[in-house]
């Protein structure tokens, strides 16, 4: 009972400089959503909806580090129904836009159930790695893992909403890496996703760079392989061999090597290869814009690649202090579109320039060692493995929207988090960030 007297009250132990960051970003995503809608058809409709979502999330925001945020542990198979629930909801209820399936509409409202789904695969995958601690880095417990989240994510690709999807592959990545999973296993599943993605990419390239190639050069060969042509089977049998050979290499070597790894090589790759091209034959045409503007820019500069260059434009016009709010010549006069959601980094740094770009990433960094320092010192293994996953969440979705609006990562429909309009991404974003801000003020064993 003296421990208990000595610790703190709940305002000694609320992470007051985490909080700082929260609002911080909050308050310059308002400002810069402020100027940047200004000159759109619904300007006022776009107020209201930001305003009544941003006291929406702050009170979700409070709510959440005011009880324990164990609950959601206890309740992970629940979360886990909800989050199936929504999603499978979505494709019968839901309503079409932008040649996606995506928003509920509920209240007048809509409501993207995709942006909680992926905060509750989280907290029930800590859950889950939670109660395997002792057998983590077999490979049944990798496997159970990704077939948590494949329904989830099953059902996102389903709408087709590729850019959420993508964020999941970093974020289970990063909550298997700090479970203490096996680096052997880790590094077939990263593979099968980045392989899997890079599909798309390569064969946009081809098809922008070299669209009449001959059959049999390298890149007739990639096209043909796209349409589950004889090149993908070939590549497939080729790896397979590859791999036998390998195999007796080692075996007669006497090297040690683990058989699993000549076996899952060759299943994952081909794997990874075919889920690549049943992407690839799905994508929408806008997808399909989004990896030609990054791969040729200057092959469609009115079209494709229209946005991207908008965007550069706009942040390298902005200099060191920039153009001023509502000064802005891209954003005000509509050049740079998706300015007040995915695209509005460039707008601040056009209008706040180098340094107001700076304090915003500077922002993110304060946020992102707080949740760090959360994990570290939470109570438990299951806050810790919480706080991982989000980080890994959070780190992502930022790096990517930063590195699309500077031409460094293929556009994708994700808002920055805290800073761009989105009624749905704000207020998950601030529900989530409160958890954080739980596990951190619960940090003492004994409350």
């Amino acid at each position: 009972m003296s421990q208990a007297r000595a610790q703190p009250g709940l305002s000694g132990r609320v992470d007051w400089t985490f909080v700082a960051a929260v609002l911080g970003l909050v308050t310059l995503g308002t400002i810069a959503m402020l100027s940047a809608a200004s000159t759109t058809m619904f300007y006022q409709s776009i107020l209201r909806k930001h305003f009544i979502a941003l006291a929406l999330g702050l009170s979700l925001f409070t709510l959440t580090l005011a009880f324990n945020y164990q609950i959601f542990q206890d309740q992970s198979k629940p979360l886990y129904a909800v989050a199936v629930a929504l999603m499978a909801s979505v494709l019968v209820l839901g309503r079409s836009a932008r040649g996606h399936r995506a928003w509920l509409r509920l209240a007048g409202f809509s409501f993207q159930p995709a942006e909680l789904a992926r905060v509750l695969v989280v907290l029930v995958l800590a859950d889950f790695l939670d109660r395997r601690a002792r057998r983590v880095g077999e490979f049944p417990t990798l496997l159970a893992a990704l077939a948590i989240a494949a329904p989830i994510l099953a059902l996102i690709l389903k709408q087709p909403d590729f850019s959420t999807a993508l964020t999941f592959l970093p974020t289970i990545t990063g909550m298997l890496f700090c479970a203490g999973a096996d680096m052997f296993q880790m590094l077939f599943v990263f593979g099968y996703g980045a392989l899997a993605l890079s599909v798309p990419l390569v064969v946009t390239f081809c098809q922008v760079r070299f669209p009449y190639s001959p059959p049999m050069s390298l890149p007739g060969l990639v096209l043909s392989a796209s349409r589950f042509g004889w090149p993908l089977l070939a590549a497939m049998v080729l790896l397979a061999a590859l791999s036998a050979a390998a195999w007796l290499a080692a075996a007669w070597l006497r090297l040690s090597a683990r058989p699993l790894a000549f076996i899952a090589a060759p299943v994952i790759v081909s794997l990874a290869m075919l889920t690549g091209v049943a992407v690839n034959r799905s994508m929408k045409s806008y997808q399909r814009n989004r990896f030609v503007a990054f791969v040729a820019p200057r092959s469609d500069v009115q079209g494709a690649a229209y946005n991207v260059i908008q965007s550069r434009v706009a942040i390298g016009s902005g200099g060191l202090w920039g153009q001023g709010l509502f000064s802005g010549t891209q954003s005000q006069l509509g050049f740079l579109p998706e300015r007040h959601t995915d695209f509005i980094f460039a707008d601040i740094g056009e209008e706040m320039g180098f340094w107001g770009a700076g304090l915003v990433l500077g922002l993110y960094t304060l946020l992102f060692w707080r949740i760090v320092a959360a994990a570290r010192q939470a109570r438990d293994r299951y806050g810790y493995l919480v706080c991982c996953g989000l980080a890994s969440m959070f780190a992502f979705v930022v790096v990517l929207n930063v590195g699309m609006c500077v031409g460094l990562m293929p556009v994708a429909g994700i808002p920055l988090p805290l800073i761009s309009y989105g009624g749905s991404s704000l207020v998950v974003n601030l529900f989530s960030l409160g958890i954080v801000a739980n596990v951190y003020a619960r940090r003492y064993a004994l409350l």
